[in-house]
Parts: structure tokens; sequence; C-alpha cells
């Protein structure tokens, strides 16, 4: 539903379509997601709307979205993956939403699977992973299956009563809490998550890899069977694969928190709280994007077709490979120096 309410945000997720149309999950400041379902949608289409921006609110807390470069059978461009499990799938011209539940997913209505995290689209099908070793694979309309045998610690607190909380507490600190899913195939899967949890789904069975490091991870990317990236806190890069392990390139004194990385011209992005970094292969530096003032902060990265977008946490910005511009949401303070 379009909305005409004005109120600053902040961004969540955010996926390229082309090289000039983006799709963004925002918050509004004056709302507490702790205490409002509430999420408002935004895409950036220049070329093709009458205003850059565009507006639809949804009730839920997105965590993570998915859009479909080339449009599906039934039109519906966007996912949106809420933190209680529900998918909400948009059409793209008229906002129209349909939205599916993921069967035991989430901490409502009885169920204790615990919050997802992030959505991804693998192999022609969306995949979502979450707290507790949640993996979850669709493969058709409102057709979820469980796809976490192995790696998934379910949790009923009606199975373990008043005298067994702490044990129920134990089982709960100790599952897999999955940040980020990605893989080139149904049969090349990878799943990260806190403590230096990696585990890879070979089309069978999962199998926990071991790791350099233990720091938290936030984010796996696949860009092929042989090329897997992952990143995290103080610093953490690895690259590698299920097959031949996985090797430390990050900075062992690094302070930053990775959130997110992709591979753009040759080098390796990441994005922290305080800026964009890259990894040429052989030290990992801050980006210097010529921007006045630089850019404040990075929090989610996506390229298609040669361009490379850069999602802050209130900073939106566009590299083409030569000249970074930066994009102002027009309900916020512009970022200028």
């Amino acid at each position: 539903m379009a909305s005409s309410d004005v109120s600053s945000v902040y961004y969540l997720d955010g996926v390229v379509i082309a090289p000039d149309f983006m799709f963004l999950a925002t918050q509004l400041n004056v709302l507490d997601p702790r205490e409002t379902a509430h999420t408002r949608m935004s895409t950036y289409n220049p070329a093709e709307q009458e205003l850059p921006f565009g507006y639809f609110d949804l009730e839920d807390n997105i965590v993570s979205v998915h859009a479909y470069r080339t449009l599906p059978q039934d039109k519906k461009r966007f996912a949106c993956l809420g933190a209680q499990g529900a998918v909400h799938f948009v059409r793209g011209s008229t906002r129209e939403v349909r939205t599916e539940q993921i069967p035991g997913a989430g901490m409502l209505d009885g169920n204790f699977g615990g919050l997802m995290s992030h959505l991804r689209e693998i192999d022609g099908q969306l995949w979502a992973c979450g707290q507790h070793g949640q993996v979850y694979r669709r493969f058709g309309v409102d057709d979820w299956r469980e796809n976490d045998q192995g790696i998934r610690v379910k949790v009923d607190p009606a199975q373990y009563g008043p005298d067994r909380i702490g044990e129920m507490l134990e089982a709960v600190s100790t599952a897999p809490m999955l940040s980020c899913i990605d893989g080139t195939r149904a049969s090349d899967v990878y799943v990260v998550g806190l403590r230096g949890y990696m585990a890879h789904f070979d089309g069978k069975r999962w199998t926990e890899i071991g790791l350099p490091v233990n720091e938290h991870l936030e984010w796996v990317r696949c860009n092929g069977p042989d090329e897997v990236w992952a990143c995290g806190h103080n610093g953490t890069l690895l690259k590698g694969n299920a097959r031949t392990g996985f090797q430390s390139l990050g900075d062992s004194d690094g302070q930053q928190t990775f959130v997110c990385l992709t591979t753009f011209n040759r080098a390796v992005y990441l994005s922290a709280e305080n800026g964009l970094f890259q990894f040429d292969g052989k030290s990992i530096s801050r980006v210097k994007s010529k921007l006045k003032p630089e850019l404040q902060d990075a929090w989610r990265l996506d390229g298609i077709d040669g361009v490379l977008w850069s999602i802050g946490v209130t900073d939106l910005a566009r590299f083409d490979g030569r000249k970074w511009v930066r994009i102002d949401h027009p309900d916020n303070e512009q970022i200028r120096g």
C-alpha cells in the first residue's frame, strides 16, 4: 500500500536489479521495531518512476530482501523476509502483496524456531536461514520445507518444563545462530553464523567446516564452487571452499566488523560500520571514494553490469568503476561536507 507519511529512515537491506534500479528495505526512525512491526520498502528507479524513490509499507520487520532480475511467471518481482518467518512477494508495478509463512519459523503462534536472518536465491529457488540452525528451501507456492537436518536444534519449552529451564537455555545458547546463506547450486550451499560457525550442504547432508578463526561470521558469498568468501568480526576475511578448506586473509589485529562483502573489478569490497574497505589480494585498506564527506557507513553491497552499490545505514552510493556518486534519500538530511 502506498504511503504519504514523511519520516527520516535508515537502511536495513537492499538489492540491485539493474545498474540504476534498486530495491531497499528501510526503517522509520520514529518507530521502535521492538514495539511496532513495520518496514518502509523503497524502489529507486529514476528512469521509470515519476520520482526517483517510490514507497510502500509492510506491517512486518523485514530482515532481508530479494529481487528477481528477470520477472517470474507470477510477475512478483520482490521478495521480503520478515523476522518471524513471513515472506512477502510483491508485484513491482501494483505493489500487490502475497504472503507465505515458513512453517515452524519465528517465535509467534506457538512456534519456537527462532528469528530469521537472511533470504537468498540459489539455483532458481529461494533459501532462508535463521536462529537455531534453521534452513528452509522453497519448492513452489506456499511450499517451504526444512533443509537443516544435522545442524538444526529444535527447542520446545513444553518438553522441558519449569525444572529444566537451564537445560533449555543451554541448548539454545549452543545452537548455530545463522546470519547468511549462499551457494552455487542446491548441492553446494554454505551457511555462516556466530562463533565462527560455517557448514556446507552437498545435496544430502550438512557438514560443519573447521575454520582458522572462531570470530562471529556475518556474510558468505559464493563466486563459484572453488571461490567462497566469508567475513565477520575483528577484521575476519576468509577464502576457500568445503573441499580444500579456508584461508584467513584478514588482519589478525583488525578492529573492524565486516558485515557484508562482494567482489568487483578484481577486488573484494567489505562493508563496515564506519565505512567501506577493499582487499586487493594482499591487504585490506579503506576505500577512498572522493565523496565529501567520505562514505559515512556501509552495510550491504551489491552490483550488476559493472556497477557497485554501497548501502549504508544512512549513506547510499553508486560506483561505476571510475566515480562514486552519492544518492540522497528525499526524507533524510543530505550528507554533505
